[in-house]
């Protein structure tokens, strides 16, 4: 039995999701003597597991990306950070990390989930009762394909690489939590719990104390392009529709590397706070190793599941959203569009594909138009109900690349990247979010995204290059994908 794909004709304009906004700080209710005593009895009781606690409090509410700004000293010197701050659903900030899961090669997936499972395994939860929910996830992401750790600047980050963080700091709506992941060896004795406690209520303090606004953005000073790759990309271009026209190929994703020469070192919270100034429907992310943090705001959903409900989207053919009322206008012109349409089609009908192997039922929603801050996509979202319970990282498997950032047929399309690409993706197009203990999880595409190492940037964009594509039109695609992020590298505050 094949499952059933619904199609519906209609299109029209989606209307955007703007900026969350910045709440005020909500007061947490329980006194710091009554949390210390929650955490101190707890602690004796983490104390005797065979694995990690995770301890969860409630806390105000503030920006997500706050955590990083005030991380205690001693989890700096563990060097990583991480931040999710999804379209819809809580956001969560995290400092250091109690456990890693450092991958490579092929098995890069399997190899995640006998390790996530064991993590799972030997974690335990504890939610103080004014916490209603904080679950354990492992965040992190994959690198486009294999090999990136061989590759500056991804060497950092590898093939793949996911943590589930020390101290955590969750917001949803105007609520929010704090949690210590700890290991029963740092709780050898009263001294010991007293300082993990100590630890979180300093941190509470810290963020009851931040402004119920958000402070005015430091000057960036100028970011400089270093030499640019037009000459290559257009002879990139060129010998894509060359490949297509010899029969074999229908569509490959051509990655363009931009270097940027920064006035000073940028910490990934400054460049996450100018990217959250008139967000839509956008995810925005960071993930930190040593000196270097993949930070970015992207538009693309590769795969959410909870239970055997499963989402997805097809997102590709592109142009700039205009003022106004141009919106409207560039709208109707990108969805009457033959080149995008087609190359969208072929996204769609490559998720369908994959897909129904694995769903009883599959709709597929209408096409519309996704705005964005600088540029329109064609977007089609698609739900689906899975035939039996499935972990998300099988469906990963099954659906990267998809053809919008890889290409048609995706073998084809991969052997060219791999070989006539002149620089390594890295996480850039890789799938990037979280997983928890039940195969539930929810990964992004890495796309409108830099690396940040030092005072050096490295931003990565892409344009969907078919038979009856234009090197100059891809061109200007992939400069108005990278308008947003220039400006939050060099722009004023």
């Amino acid at each position: 039995m094949t499952a059933s794909v619904s199609v519906t004709a209609e299109r029209r304009l989606a209307q955007p999701a703007l900026a969350k906004p910045t709440l005020a700080p909500r007061p947490v209710v329980a006194s710091r003597s009554a949390l210390g005593d929650w955490l101190l009895g707890r602690l004796r009781v983490a104390a005797t597991h065979r694995g990690p606690t995770m301890l969860a409090v409630p806390a105000p509410r503030v920006a997500p990306e706050a955590l990083l700004e005030l991380a205690p000293a001693e989890l700096e010197t563990e060097a990583v950070t991480t931040l999710w701050d999804p379209v819809d659903g809580p956001a969560m900030s995290g400092v250091g990390a109690v456990r890693r899961v450092e991958l490579r090669g092929s098995s890069r997936l399997a190899d995640f989930r006998i390790e996530s499972e064991r993590l799972f395994e030997e974690l335990a939860v504890e939610r103080h009762p004014e916490v209603d929910v904080f679950e354990a996830r492992l965040y992190g992401g994959l690198a486009f394909d294999v090999g990136a750790e061989i590759a500056p600047p991804w060497t950092e980050l590898g093939d793949g690489s996911f943590v589930l963080p020390r101290l955590m700091y969750r917001c949803d709506g105007d609520t929010g939590a704090l949690a210590l992941v700890v290991e029963p060896a740092a709780l050898r004795d009263g001294a010991a719990r007293r300082r993990q406690a100590d630890l979180v209520l300093d941190v509470l303090d810290r963020l009851r104390d931040m402004p119920a606004t958000t402070r005015p953005l430091e000057p960036l000073g100028e970011a400089h392009l270093a030499a640019p790759d037009v000459e290559e990309w257009q002879a990139r271009v060129g010998a894509i529709r060359r490949a297509i026209a010899e029969g074999s190929i229908d569509k490959i994703v051509a990655a363009r590397r931009v270097e940027v020469n920064l006035s000073r070192p940028l910490r990934p919270t400054e460049v996450l706070r100018r990217l959250n100034r008139g967000l839509r429907a956008s995810t925005r992310f960071a993930f930190g190793r040593r000196d270097t943090a993949f930070v970015g705001v992207t538009p693309e959903r590769l795969i959410s599941k909870r239970g055997r409900n499963v989402w997805t989207e097809a997102l590709a053919g592109s142009i700039a959203s205009g003022d106004g009322g141009d919106t409207l206008v560039h709208a109707d012109e990108l969805l009457h569009s033959g080149k995008d349409r087609h190359e969208q089609q072929l996204v769609v009908d490559s998720i369908v594909r994959r897909l129904e192997p694995w769903c009883d039922r599959l709709q597929v929603e209408e096409r519309r138009v996704r705005e964005l801050r600088d540029v329109l996509h064609l977007h089609t979202p698609i739900r689906g109900r899975l035939r039996a319970d499935r972990h998300v990282l099988d469906l990963v498997g099954a659906l990267h690349p998809t053809p919008a950032v890889g290409g048609v047929p995706t073998d084809a399309a991969l052997r060219w990247i791999r070989e006539r690409e002149p620089h390594h993706r890295g996480w850039y197009a890789g799938p990037i979010g979280w997983i928890d203990g039940r195969g539930d999880g929810e990964l992004w595409v890495g796309l409108r995204s830099a690396v940040l190492d030092g005072a050096r940037a490295w931003l990565w964009v892409g344009a969907g290059i078919v038979s009856d594509s234009d090197p100059q039109a891809e061109l200007r695609e992939t400069e108005l994908k990278q308008e947003a992020l220039l400006g939050a590298l060099g722009g004023a505050g």
